[in-house]
């Protein structure tokens, strides 16, 4: 294991299949949540990349994960928090093999998904551990300054404690780290045509028998700029990939249409009205 995770994770448990423990007492609510995760994970997954698609494009989250490695030190360490299958690292070893990556996620049963899908990069420069977003196990002393940045995509609409979720980042994030946060955006076309065929829009609150669900807003924009003391800036991606519209070919590996998507991903809020995902990017003063 790189020196970098290793001393990170020197005095933590961890399991036989390699899976590190760090959760504290279970979150009563989002008992459901889990149940349903546990659920989806159970299942048998012969084509990983083609699971992910219907959910995430992966040539634009690619380039999203392209453009935040390019943005870390050499020899950082990254914390990625709801990684779930982890696969957003798989091409660590040939992009920045200088890197490690911790992927937490409060669902243990996703972490062996990840280990199938990174394979030898678990152990090495991945490591993966069961934990809380609100309870992170990492106090700050002489042995850990520190992330160098932090990473979630989708994870933090999901916190029904976003105030505290952000929180913990703040405090686990170096001086001059990076926070990069992805949830859904809520697109003004889909939410016409739902309440057009009598379906509810959930921009904020519990999805029924399901999970908790708050798309990006300028509320959590304000909550992480008063965190952080800082400008956030934003991004718009996945403006042709719409699972809603039941269109997923641009989600696909190698689609040229995921190419296209990826290029059309932006700053300044071009097309920002039709994209599926608004980031929030944020340096720790």
């Amino acid at each position: 294991m790189i020196p970098q995770l290793r001393k990170l994770l020197d005095s933590h448990r961890v399991d036989m299949d390699s899976i590190y423990s760090g959760m504290a007492d279970g979150r009563a609510s989002q008992d459901t949540e889990i149940a349903l995760r546990e659920r989806v994970a159970a299942a048998r997954y012969d084509d990983y990349l083609d699971a992910i698609s219907k959910s995430h494009s992966i040539e634009v989250m690619d380039q999203e994960v392209g453009r935040f490695l390019n943005g870390m030190p050499k020899g950082a360490l990254i914390l990625d928090i709801g990684g779930c299958w982890g696969w957003h690292w798989r091409h660590l070893a040939k992009t920045r093999p200088d890197v490690g990556v911790l992927v937490v996620d409060f669902v243990r049963a996703n972490l062996p998904h990840a280990r199938n899908i990174l394979g030898d990069l678990v152990g090495d420069q991945v490591a993966l551990m069961h934990a809380d977003a609100t309870a992170l196990p990492f106090p700050l002393d002489k042995n850990f300054s520190g992330f160098d940045g932090i990473w979630s995509v989708q994870t933090f609409q999901h916190i029904p404690d976003f105030d505290k979720a952000v929180s913990e980042v703040h405090r686990l994030l170096k001086r001059g780290g990076l926070f990069a946060t992805y949830s859904l955006n809520i697109q003004p076309h889909i939410k016409y045509l739902r309440r057009l065929l009598g379906r509810d829009y959930l921009t904020k609150g519990w999805v029924a028998g399901a999970f908790w669900l708050a798309r990006a807003s300028r509320e959590q924009k304000q909550c992480i700029e008063t965190m952080f003391g800082n400008e956030v800036s934003e991004r718009w991606t996945e403006v042709l990939y719409s699972p809603e519209l039941r269109i997923i070919a641009p989600g696909r590996k190698g689609s040229l249409l995921g190419k296209l998507d990826a290029m059309l991903s932006n700053r300044v809020g071009f097309l920002g009205w039709l994209a599926r995902q608004r980031s929030y990017h944020c340096v720790k003063l």
